[in-house]
C-alpha cells in the first residue's frame, strides 16, 4: 500500500472522521495513492510507459502517471457534466474504501452533493 508521507502507519488511532483525509492540494503537488486496476490494463499502460520514455521523449510521456492523470482528468470532466451540471463534485472529507455490495456508500460532504440548479 502507498501512502502520503504524512500518514504513519503505527498510530493505532482511528482517523478523525471529520477531518479531511490526505494532503491539502498544492500547486500540482503529486500524492500518491493506493488504486487497483485490471491486471490488462496497467500492463499495457507500463508497457506504454516504459516504451514512450526511452524511445519518444516527444510524446512527453516520462511514467505512468503521465498517462493516468490526464485520462482520469477527461474522465472527471465527463462525469461532472452529465451529473453536475458542468460544475466540480463537493470535496469528500472521507471516502470508504473498497465498495460496498447493495447499497450506496456512505461519504461525509463538505456540503451538499449538488449545488441547487439555477435556471
Amino acid at each position: 500500500m502507498i501512502q502520503s508521507p504524512e500518514i504513519k502507519t503505527d498510530d493505532t488511532t482511528p482517523p478523525d472522521p471529520t477531518e479531511a483525509t490526505g494532503r491539502p492540494a498544492a500547486n500540482g503537488r503529486r500524492v500518491q495513492r493506493t488504486v487497483n486496476f485490471d491486471r490488462e490494463i496497467l500492463d499495457r499502460a507500463r508497457a506504454a510507459a516504459t516504451y514512450l520514455a526511452r524511445n519518444e521523449p516527444e510524446s512527453g510521456i516520462r511514467s505512468l502517471a503521465d498517462i493516468v492523470n490526464p485520462a482520469v482528468a477527461e474522465r472527471v470532466v465527463e462525469l461532472e457534466a452529465r451529473f453536475n451540471n458542468g460544475l466540480p463534485f463537493q470535496p469528500v472529507l472521507r471516502m470508504p474504501a473498497g465498495r460496498r455490495a447493495g447499497r450506496a456508500a456512505e461519504v461525509t460532504l463538505e456540503t451538499q452533493a449538488h449545488p441547487p440548479v439555477v435556471e
